[in-house]
């Protein structure tokens, strides 16, 4: 069990931001960011995602204008979708729930896709790359609530570039049928994504430049230097490449024994480095791919109860109750979010906290977080992230010195 703990909320990532000056979305501006963006506000965009924007104009009053310009919160729109959607069902209504089903599935997409695009302009932030390095370096748990990839970007790069490419990698053809063995453990970087995560996925896309190449999970997993990493990022709510099979074919087949996706397959979970193109979800060997993220929806029991997320939990659990340091960047413990409460209620009534660095603008948080981890003694807190890692990089340097105010 690791010392220090990390919990990441969608605060963390405002130090990111696209050529336009554009950041990833807050709990409420999500539509006021993506319709900044020229891609996402333009016509085409507008017209495939016309029957989301609908269902907000016929429930909420809200135009595309109006969605540019105001805050609107997606845990409201996800949460009346999928009430409607227990309704039409209990009903069996079938044609009312494909069609919301179809609506939510659209706001997913367009969420997803907005929220990948910031993975390629991570680095482009010094304070995103300098957490990296201070994690890289740590070797810390982190618990994160955020679905995109911006922290294993910046992971990625504090690593470093692997040198020693195995000789079968730059000599092979790509009519080979099977990845030697000696691959298997190659990956572009030092950190190595598919180990990261605590859990093991049943196919995974080795991370290497080039040719997108996939490799049965048993098959990775039992490489002896393919290890689980003890030091890993817990996605609470998923993650943007993480994945499951939709027993839906993108382009048609002429094979009949392709033409139905096999029961087994629904159930697997794939780490893919996948794409969206205009709310055109990503897609396997044909078979089109459902992202494997929990969206901001009222109730989340029933998505807890899938096997990657009980289990990624209950690690988060014995992680907090074994911790020592606790640093809680950008994340405002929402009151109706309570899951989150109640792990923090659990895997704090034994233990005890040597050290609380709270990471957030808004002081408020400070209570909140002392009260849920039972902490009695003087937090340390920062405004922002460049003040953490200030702190952070004065320490290293000189040892305990000039600190941030005490709450």
């Amino acid at each position: 069990m690791a010392e220090l703990v990390y919990l990441l909320g969608a605060g963390a990532n405002q130090t990111v931001a696209d050529w336009h000056g554009l950041k990833p979305p807050l709990a409420n501006n999500f539509f006021q960011m993506a319709l900044q963006s020229d891609k996402f506000s333009g016509k085409v965009y507008s017209e495939r995602i016309a029957p989301v924007y609908d269902y907000i104009s016929h429930f909420w009053k809200k135009s595309e204008g109006d969605l540019r310009n105001e805050p609107f919160g997606l845990e409201d729109c996800f949460t009346m979708l999928q009430l409607q959607q227990n309704e039409a069902e209990r009903s069996e209504d079938y044609n009312e729930y494909a069609r919301l089903a179809g609506i939510e599935f659209l706001l997913e997409s367009f969420l997803a896709e907005y929220l990948a695009e910031f993975e390629n302009f991570a680095i482009k932030s010094d304070l995103m790359r300098q957490l990296g390095v201070a994690v890289y370096r740590e070797q810390s748990i982190i618990l994160t609530l955020n679905y995109d990839c911006i922290l294993e970007t910046v992971i990625e790069s504090a690593s470093g570039v692997k040198v020693n490419i195995p000789q079968s990698l730059l000599e092979s053809s790509h009519e080979q049928e099977e990845i030697p063995d000696g691959e298997l453990p190659y990956s572009h970087y030092n950190w190595n994504r598919p180990l990261a995560y605590g859990i093991k996925f049943d196919e995974v896309q080795l991370q290497r430049a080039g040719l997108s190449t996939y490799v049965n999970g048993d098959r990775f997993y039992d490489h002896p230097e393919n290890k689980l990493y003890s030091w890993k990022i817990l996605k609470l709510h998923g993650s943007l490449n993480w994945f499951q099979y939709l027993p839906i074919r993108k382009y048609p087949s002429f094979d009949p024994s392709d033409m139905e996706l096999p029961k087994e397959k629904l159930r697997e979970v794939l780490m893919v480095q996948a794409r969206w193109w205009f709310v055109a979800p990503p897609d396997l060997r044909g078979w089109l791919l459902k992202p494997l993220i929990i969206t901001p929806v009222l109730y989340k029991e029933q998505f807890y109860q899938h096997p990657v997320f009980s289990d990624i939990w209950r690690q988060a659990y014995n992680e907090l109750s074994t911790c020592k340091r606790l640093v809680v960047v950008g994340y405002s413990f929402a009151p109706t979010d309570f899951n989150i409460r109640k792990l923090f209620l659990e895997a704090f009534c034994k233990s005890h906290l040597k050290e609380l660095i709270v990471v957030d603008p808004n002081t408020s948080v400070v209570q909140i977080v002392k009260e849920l981890t039972h902490f009695d003694k003087p937090v340390l807190v920062c405004r922002d992230l460049k003040e953490y890692l200030g702190l952070y990089a004065a320490l290293e340097t000189h040892g305990p010195g000039q600190k941030p105010q005490k709450a």
